[in-house]
C-alpha cells in the first residue's frame, strides 16, 4: 500500500488525501521492472544458441571419436609462415631508420640511402602479401590416422592436406577450383555462386582401419544436403582414384569423409590427375604424372 498526503492550511497537521493499492515492485518501479524484464528475455534468448552450439560442437566431437588424442605431426613448415608478416615489419624497419639516418637523427648516415632503396620495396612487397594470402585451415590428426598415412593416404589426400593447412596467395578461399568444379556455380545444372562452403578445417582420422581425411565447410543457410549427396560421386572423381567419398551433416556446415579404400590406387602417381589450381596466380598447374 501506498499513501499521500497534504498540509492542512488552517491547522499545519498532515491529512491522508489518497492510498493506492498496488504491487510495490511493478507500482512503485514501472520503469525498472520492464527493461530488467526485457533485458533477461534478451539475455535468454541469446544464450540458447550459444549453448547449442557449444552442445553440437562437443557432440560432433563425441560422434567423430572423443578422446582420442591429436597429435602434431608435421612440426615445423616453411608454408606456415606468413611472408607478409616477416616483410612488411622488415621493410618499416629499413625505412624508418633510412630516414632517421639520413636527418642525422641516427647513427649510420652513409647507408641511408641503401636502406631506403631497398626499404621501400620490400615494404609494398610485405603490404601486397599481407593483402592477398588466404590463412592456414587447422588440421587435427588423431594417432591411429598418423600411423595409417604413409601406407594408406593417397597421394591427392596428402596434396590437399598440405595445401590448405598453409599460407596461399591469390585464391578467394580454399579449395574455390574443386568447388567450381563439383557444384558448377552459375551453371544449369549447378549451383549458384552464393551458396558457395567455406572451408573451416581438416581432420585425419582412422575409420574402420583405413585412413580417412575430413572435410569441415561451413555452409549458407539455403544450402540443403541433397546439394552434397547428389554430387557425391563428382567428389569421388575429383579427389580419386584411391578414395570414397561420404557425406555427413554436421553443426552448422557439412563434413565431406574422404576415405582411403585399401586398394592402392592413386599412390605413388598411378592414375593422378589435376587436382588443385597452382599455388599462385601465373605458376602452371601442379600434375601428376600417370602410369603407363
Amino acid at each position: 500500500m501506498w499513501s499521500c498526503s497534504a498540509v492542512s492550511a488552517s491547522s499545519g497537521a498532515r491529512q491522508p488525501c489518497c492510498v493506492f493499492n498496488l504491487p510495490s515492485r511493478v507500482a512503485l518501479r514501472p520503469h525498472l521492472s520492464r527493461p530488467l524484464k526485457s533485458l533477461s528475455s534478451r539475455h535468454e534468448r541469446s544464450s540458447v544458441p550459444f549453448s547449442g552450439r557449444s552442445a553440437a560442437r562437443v557432440c560432433r566431437a563425441s560422434a567423430n571419436g572423443a578422446g582420442a588424442e591429436y597429435v602434431e605431426p608435421d612440426g615445423f613448415r616453411i608454408e606456415k609462415i606468413s611472408f607478409g608478416a616477416i616483410l612488411t615489419p622488415l621493410g618499416v624497419f629499413l625505412l624508418t631508420y633510412g630516414f632517421g639516418s639520413f636527418f642525422q637523427l641516427l647513427p649510420g648516415a652513409d647507408i641511408a640511402a641503401i636502406l631506403l632503396i631497398y626499404g621501400f620495396p620490400i615494404t609494398l612487397l610485405g603490404f601486397a602479401l599481407s593483402y592477398a594470402q588466404l590463412k592456414p585451415v587447422p588440421c587435427k590428426t588423431t594417432k591411429e590416422a598418423l600411423a595409417l598415412r604413409d601406407s594408406q593416404a593417397t597421394d591427392i589426400q596428402k596434396q590437399l592436406r598440405e595445401d590448405v593447412t598453409r599460407f596461399r596467395y591469390g585464391d578467394e578461399q580454399h579449395l574455390d577450383e574443386a568447388l567450381t568444379r563439383i557444384f558448377q556455380f552459375g551453371r544449369q545444372k549447378g549451383i549458384p555462386r552464393r551458396f558457395t562452403p567455406i572451408l573451416r578445417g581438416v581432420r585425419e582420422e582412422a575409420s574402420e582401419g583405413a585412413y580417412t581425411l575430413v572435410l569441415e565447410f561451413e555452409t549458407k543457410k539455403d544450402m540443403t544436403m541433397d546439394m552434397w549427396t547428389d554430387r557425391v560421386d563428382k567428389i569421388e572423381s575429383f579427389f580419386g582414384p584411391g578414395i570414397t567419398a561420404k557425406v555427413n551433416e554436421a553443426f552448422e556446415g557439412v563434413d565431406v569423409e574422404l576415405k582411403a579404400d585399401g586398394s592402392g590406387s592413386g599412390r605413388g602417381g598411378e592414375g593422378q590427375k589435376d587436382v588443385l589450381p597452382p599455388l599462385m596466380p601465373g605458376m602452371k598447374a601442379r600434375q601428376q604424372a600417370r602410369s603407363s
